[in-house]
């Protein structure tokens, strides 16, 4: 079956049986192989998931912290500040993608990016020498952020044949984690990251329903085969099975020297945290009839 672009002139690819918001041509950037990118509700595993396919061999770039590219992290950034919007208030990106004259502007500055010397920021001096650019990177690459969630309709049209890797966790432990973090963390509280939005669990499970409720409609040109979702809690209790899985999807080698190394790094306790604490376990009792709590399997 011909592989469709997703780039057809004025218009996007059907999705299930609608058309989408209509959208200039772009001219997107052409790679050996595909970018790995990896989206997920902040405090969802996105760094675990991410360092233990880094054990097994994918590119994921320079890392400052959280195991995120410090290059795509900064153009997420610039996403987030000519939309708008932020981490913690994501629908004005959203809204953007949506606008053609947003669309080409952003996404005209993503690929003049991606395409210029700055790219030794990604790959770093060896692997720059050895490439010199993206488009000729013959191993699995890619990078992780949170944001990717929200941002991956304009990567969408920089790299069109992307695959994604989305996972999700329980929505009250996110919530507490995130609570956690912004009135526990004195870091956190000056950082320009600080969120009053999630210094409450309500706030908190508010962005939790966001974030999963767009990833679950990201659709890459690939269809269905392009897009893996995991939950969090089945990675720790079965972690073989997900790795592997996730492996042939990135097309990576199972390397028995680096699974050693990926199961130190598992902690199965944090799996459904909540239930150790009274006043989780009665948020849940409020919560656990949001229609993605029941979706997600988090209701019962």
């Amino acid at each position: 079956m011909e592989r469709r672009s997703g780039f057809e002139s004025g218009e996007r690819a059907r999705v299930d049986g609608c058309v989408a918001d209509s959208h200039p041509f772009i001219e997107p950037v052409r790679t050996l192989r595909p970018p790995i990118i990896l989206v997920g509700m902040h405090r969802s595993g996105t760094s675990l998931l991410t360092a233990v396919l880094r054990e097994f061999g994918l590119i994921t770039g320079f890392s400052l912290n959280n195991e995120e590219s410090a290059f795509f992290h900064r153009l997420n950034l610039y996403i987030e500040r000519a939309t708008g919007g932020r981490w913690d208030d994501p629908e004005p990106i959203a809204r953007a993608s949506a606008d053609p004259r947003s669309l080409r502007r952003i996404v005209d500055h993503l690929k003049k990016e991606v395409m210029g010397p700055k790219i030794i920021l990604y790959l770093g001096l060896r692997l720059f020498w050895r490439y010199r650019s993206l488009e000729r990177v013959d191993h699995p690459w890619g990078w992780k952020d949170p944001r990717n969630t929200f941002t991956f309709d304009f990567w969408q049209r920089v790299f069109p044949q992307a695959r994604v890797i989305h996972i999700y966790r329980h929505g009250v432990d996110v919530a507490a984690s995130l609570r956690a973090r912004e009135v526990n963390s004195r870091v956190q509280a000056l950082s320009q990251y600080a969120s009053t939005r999630c210094r409450t669990l309500a706030g908190a499970f508010g962005l939790w329903r966001a974030y999963v409720e767009k990833a679950f409609s990201l659709h890459p040109d690939g269809g269905e085969r392009a897009i893996r979702h995991v939950r969090y809690e089945d990675f720790l209790a079965s972690p073989e099975q997900t790795v592997r899985a996730l492996l042939d999807f990135c097309e990576l080698p199972l390397r028995p020297d680096a699974w050693r190394r990926v199961t130190a790094r598992l902690k199965p306790r944090r799996a459904f945290a909540f239930r150790h604490d009274p006043e989780l376990r009665a948020f849940y009792e409020e919560v656990k009839d949001d229609p993605w709590m029941i979706r997600l399997g988090y209701s019962n």
